[in-house]
């Protein structure tokens, strides 16, 4: 037992010492292993790029030896020989540039001797020197194309690399061969009968010049000619439609089917494809919706009220977007060999560009209803108007782009129509002279800020609540529940009357009368408990309580008439009447809710009551009263008095 306990220790004891021993030279540790790592990395890289360098080379002799094979029919087979080397050279070269790890060649010359040619042409030039200047053109050339080559071949490593598409590579490709082609076209050899060392320097950068260009050239139209050497394409874009279908036709059985459909322009395998694509679109409807509804309600709805309001929104436009590309797939498989296939397209992308408006559409309202509930719950005078606005006219730009967009496909010219438009635009506006009134009068509403949604307002005759503020016209909802509109023009030059723009104080206002057999002690006693009662009424507007206005802004007129406070409070014997001694009472509530102020005002009457019951006083009514005097004089007359 002792025994196992100390062999434990000592195991531990050197476990310790290792660990810690690593842990001190961790960076010698982690030096060492780069270096084992990188070598082999770097020596590849390294090896890669000889034999990039050593492959280049080898074009450039195989077009040395092509430029100085005579022509004739006995050189002929010496021709097709080095020709077809230097495209098994070609081979090579992609097959290399697809696997290697090189991202950088060495580059040839350098700005000093750029830098001496150029001097040197520029004193020929002043000289009047041509052949000279012809002589360092073609060396400068001859440097800036044989770099041209290694960023060539560092673009095909590059676009290897990346996954770039062939098209891309071969437009790219051409793009440098026209380039190559103009500078060899602007370099002729001329014809001189001098013999001297400019005219042989110019003859030898000449073929140098020549035979890098070549080389450089016939790079490019490899490349261009068989862009899919170099590609590299993933599986799924090598999966197409097309693909499908020679799979399935290629079985022996269905190729003496498709042979009796061939009158039809359709076989089995675009017919079986078609179908597939039905069954996987139907089955997939599931598991769509719930990925929708998933989104809407962690992403973008945080009300349940409106979630499923919110979801139906957005999955009509899914589902139909998710259909109809069902049906174009199939549709395209099922009819690929037909001629109409360019109709089908175009109808195609027209409903794609519809259902892809109509889902972003859709997104921009869910998104503006559930941020502007966040952002109306924090700031209450958060204008929805201007909000409303601003989402009209996004989607107005929206429209307008894809309609740009769809117009362009087809091949029509915008810019023409545009013109047309200035030229008619003012014929438009005098055509559409009360739908610019109404324009303008919508856009003075919005900036004046003369109401917004919700308020209660009164227009002339019609009074209601604003449900609606358009560019156009404005839409109100009655109090009976019928839904007006009346056009920004006509709003714009009447009186608004708006019930809601105020912040504290909805008048009450009224007459108590009493009768005339009131003690006037009585009255005045009543008159001085009314004012203390309306004085320390916890919801009626107190004069001597101030409103101070948090946001600073320069007026010229009085915080209360700009924001909407009143707190006059008067209460008087105010006259005689024919039947009773009135009393004015004259107040604002602190509320202007209309609900909250029937309670406030009916709390007052109460109180009202209470206070003229407690002074002894009654409240006055219409009274008749009718004398009848007796035929003897000596007897009083009787009164009658008859209450109406």
């Amino acid at each position: 037992m002792l025994s196992d306990l100390l062999s434990r220790d000592r195991w531990k004891y050197i476990f310790n010492k290792v660990l810690s021993f690593m842990c001190m030279n961790m960076r010698l540790l982690m030096l060492i292993l780069c270096c084992f790592v990188s070598s082999p990395v770097l020596a590849g890289i390294s090896n890669d790029q000889q034999k990039i360098e050593k492959t280049v080379s080898q074009l450039l002799a195989f077009n040395d030896a092509l430029g100085g094979i005579e022509s004739g029919t006995a050189h002929e087979a010496v021709l097709n020989q080095l020709l077809e080397e230097k495209i098994s050279q070609l081979d090579q070269l992609m097959a290399l540039l697809r696997r290697t790890s090189v991202r950088k060649l060495p580059k040839i010359g350098n700005e000093r001797q750029l830098s001496f040619f150029q001097s040197r042409i520029t004193v020929n030039q002043e000289r009047g020197n041509e052949m000279a200047v012809l002589r360092d053109q073609l060396s400068v050339e001859y440097l800036n194309t044989s770099q041209a080559i290694n960023r060539y071949i560092e673009y095909l490593i590059e676009a290897s690399n990346r996954y770039k598409g062939i098209q891309a590579i071969v437009v790219d490709s051409q793009k440098a061969l026209n380039k190559s082609q103009k500078v060899a076209d602007l370099l002729p050899l001329p014809e001189s009968k001098e013999d001297n060392q400019i005219t042989v320097d110019v003859r030898k950068n000449y073929q140098q010049f020549t035979r890098v260009n070549t080389t450089y050239q016939d790079i490019l139209k490899y490349v261009i000619n068989n862009p899919r050497k170099i590609a590299s394409i993933h599986w799924f874009q090598q999966f197409s439609l097309l693909s499908a279908i020679s799979y399935i036709n290629n079985f022996d059985g269905i190729r003496a089917i498709n042979y009796k459909l061939i009158p039809f322009n359709v076989d089995i395998g675009g017919i079986s494809l078609s179908f597939v694509i039905i069954a996987l679109v139907y089955f997939s409807y599931p598991l769509f919706f719930r990925f929708t509804n998933y989104f809407i309600k962690k992403y973008v709805s945080d009300d349940d009220d409106h979630q499923d309001q919110n979801y139906q929104q957005v999955v009509r436009p899914i589902r139909m977007g998710l259909m109809f590309f069902g049906i174009d797939l199939a549709t395209y498989a099922f009819f690929y060999k037909a001629d109409y296939r360019s109709a089908i397209e175009s109808m195609s992308f027209v409903i794609f560009s519809l259902i892809f408006v109509w889902l972003l559409l859709c997104i921009i309202n869910i998104v503006v209803m559930v941020h502007l509930k966040r952002l109306t719950r924090i700031n209450k005078d958060l204008r929805k108007e201007l909000v409303a606005l601003g989402v009209q006219v996004v989607k107005a730009i929206i429209i307008i782009v894809v309609m740009a967009v769809v117009l362009s496909h087809f091949g029509i010219n915008i810019t023409a129509i545009l013109s047309t438009l200035g030229i008619g635009g003012l014929a438009f506006a005098l055509a559409a002279k009360d739908t610019l009134s109404n324009l303008f009068g919508g856009i003075t509403i919005l900036f004046d800020n003369v109401y917004r949604m919700g308020d209660w307002v009164k227009i002339e005759d019609v009074e209601g609540t604003v449900s609606e503020i358009g560019l156009r016209s404005t839409t109100i909802r009655t109090f009976d529940n019928a839904l007006i509109v009346i056009p920004n023009a006509v709003v714009s030059v009447s009186s608004v009357r708006n019930m809601d723009r105020r912040i504290v104080g909805r008048r009450i206002k009224m007459y108590i009368g009493v009768t005339y057999e009131s003690n006037m002690e009585d009255i005045r006693k009543a008159l001085d408990d009314i004012r203390e009662m309306l004085k320390t009424h916890p919801d009626i507007a107190n004069p001597t309580q101030q409103h101070r206005d948090s946001r600073k802004k320069l007026k010229l007129s009085s915080h209360e008439d700009s924001a909407g406070i009143k707190s006059t409070q008067l209460v008087f014997m105010d006259r005689y009447n024919d039947f009773s001694i009135d009393i004015l009472i004259y107040c604002f509530s602190k509320t202007v809710d209309w609900a909250k102020w029937l309670a406030v005002k009916e709390d007052v009457l109460f109180k009202i009551a209470a206070i003229l019951k407690n002074n002894h006083l009654e409240f006055a009514y219409p009274t008749e009263v009718r004398i009848h005097r007796n035929s003897d004089e000596n007897e009083s007359p009787e009164y009658l008095i008859q209450e109406e």
